[in-house]
């Protein structure tokens, strides 16, 4: 029988991903001194920190490190992570980014070589599909959302006949690489939302974004994070504090609690063997916020060989599928017939091109994802004749080393972050947000964090950072508040 511990604390963060650290990280360090090292306590479920951070620096046969998780500072201009690290020291631009922003080299299986993309200008006319789904919906609001290939349907109905027969031939097919940001097939995104607003340019971390998780670590006091702590149940029913119970038995009462566990356990149901029970029940505008919005698999597969074979100009490789390869399935019980995914690489040889490596970095999205993660030895086989194109003919060796990432096979992850279906609406962000829109009305005790919560950069590392600042001041506001009264 588990032996109850209790203890008290006046602050509770559940989930030591960046967001869960950066909020207890901002509590701690304030200025104002108002909670000591005691009062805050990160609860985290597995033996690692993180989250779905996770730099590997053991797999590699090369001696490498590779982000299996989040690998890009998205929307350098505004980024926040970036330009905290680079004032503090922890990032040197020079020689820990890289812009792999050169034109991606795409390839299709009917031709030899390389699209001449810009001869064919189909970058510009995918540029203007895009425009088209935003004018579709947000000139025309209350406009039914569809699927991807749905909106580019209507796209070539009205306007097919302004493009040549190569543009035709490839620019649907193009546009599948939002598949590979989202982590779903292209039959699953919202049309509605998505085309993607970024500011500035991607930076690719060839540092690795481990040290931005121990950085934040650092600034923590010793014992604030206890690890091997999943959450079994979260009680808001006594006024005087919230009750949070691990199935490990540590059982703690606190005037604050902030979630930072990912949108894929929140949807879990309470009786789920990972889920979190609530008394009282989620108000039915929490459940319908959570039931607005899915979550995706993106993941990733990587190639280590004895050399380079493939061209060192390029930063990026886009392999499109086949004409045909329409609808695909949600769930994969072997290998699908090659390209009927868009396949697309990070070349490592060009990256890391002070140092260049002899390794490929590839995207999968779900289903692939799930299956190629379950079972990581059949990834060469689906894979390889795709990329043989970029070998010009020549054979292609085996690759010496494969690196799957874990996200679907782990229970505290389940997947990626935020990918909208057709029909879901990105407002039930809002749900998890500020003082009317949180756990519910008369009881804000329940701050939700993470990606899944960030208005501005959803789905990446400086959108989840940012929500843990937020959160933070939100308490450090509220509590000065009461201390004034």
């Amino acid at each position: 029988m588990t032996q109850m511990t209790v203890v008290d604390v006046e602050v509770c963060v559940v989930g030591a991903g960046v967001s869960g650290l950066k909020c207890a990280h901002a509590l701690v360090n304030d200025k104002s001194n108002k909670f000591s090292p005691s009062d805050i306590v990160v609860l985290e479920a597995q033996q690692r920190i993180g989250g779905r951070i996770l730099t590997d620096t053991s797999s590699s046969k090369h001696g490498y490190s590779y982000d299996l998780g989040a690998a890009w500072f998205h929307d350098s201009l505004t980024n926040v992570v970036l330009q905290e690290s680079i004032d503090d020291g922890s990032f040197n631009f020079d020689t820990d980014g890289y812009y792999d922003d050169k034109d991606i080299a795409v390839y299709a299986e009917e031709d030899d070589g390389p699209l001449d993309m810009d001869g064919l200008k189909i970058n510009r006319v995918v540029e203007e599909m895009e425009k088209f789904i935003e004018i579709h919906f947000f000139e025309n609001l209350g406009t039914e959302d569809m699927s991807l290939p749905q909106i580019l349907v209507k796209y070539m109905e009205k306007y097919g006949s302004r493009l040549t027969t190569q543009q035709k031939k490839y620019c649907e097919r193009v546009t599948r690489y939002y598949e590979l940001w989202d982590g779903i097939s292209w039959d699953q995104i919202s049309a509605k939302f998505c085309v993607m607003d970024h500011n500035g340019r991607n930076l690719y971390n060839i540092k690795g974004y481990d040290f931005v998780i121990q950085k934040l670590a650092a600034g923590l006091p010793e014992g604030t994070v206890r690890k091997n702590q999943q959450i079994k149940s979260i009680d808001t029913s006594n006024a005087s504090y919230v009750e949070v119970e691990t199935t490990s038995g540590l059982k703690l009462k606190t005037r604050y609690v902030v979630l930072s566990v990912p949108l894929s356990i929140l949807k879990l149901e309470p009786s789920h063997p990972y889920g979190i029970s609530w008394n009282p029940p989620l108000p039915k505008k929490m459940s319908k916020a959570l039931d607005s919005l899915h979550f995706g698999a993106l993941g990733k597969v990587i190639f280590e060989f004895d050399t380079v074979w493939w061209p060192t100009d390029q930063d990026r490789f886009l392999i499109l599928p086949k004409a045909n390869a329409g609808n695909v399935k949600k769930e994969l019980d072997d290998i699908p017939p090659p390209y009927t995914y868009p396949t697309f690489a990070v070349n490592y040889a060009a990256v890391h091109h002070k140092n260049p490596r002899a390794s490929l970095v590839l995207l999968t999205q779900a289903p692939l994802t799930n299956y190629l993660e379950a079972n990581p030895e059949k990834a060469w086989t689906y894979y390889k004749p795709m990329l043989s194109k970029l070998a010009k003919g020549s054979n292609v060796p085996d690759p010496i080393n494969t690196i799957t990432s874990p996200w679907t096979q782990n229970p505290y992850a389940r997947g990626s972050y935020v990918a909208l279906h057709p029909g879901d609406e990105a407002e039930g962000i809002n749900h998890f947000l500020g003082t009317d829109n949180g756990y519910g009305p008369g009881d804000e005790r329940i701050r939700f964090v993470g990606e899944h919560t960030a208005l501005e950069g959803a789905g990446c590392v400086h959108g989840a950072y940012m929500s843990g600042q937020r959160e933070a001041q939100w308490i450090l506001d509220e509590w000065k508040q009461k201390a004034s009264l």
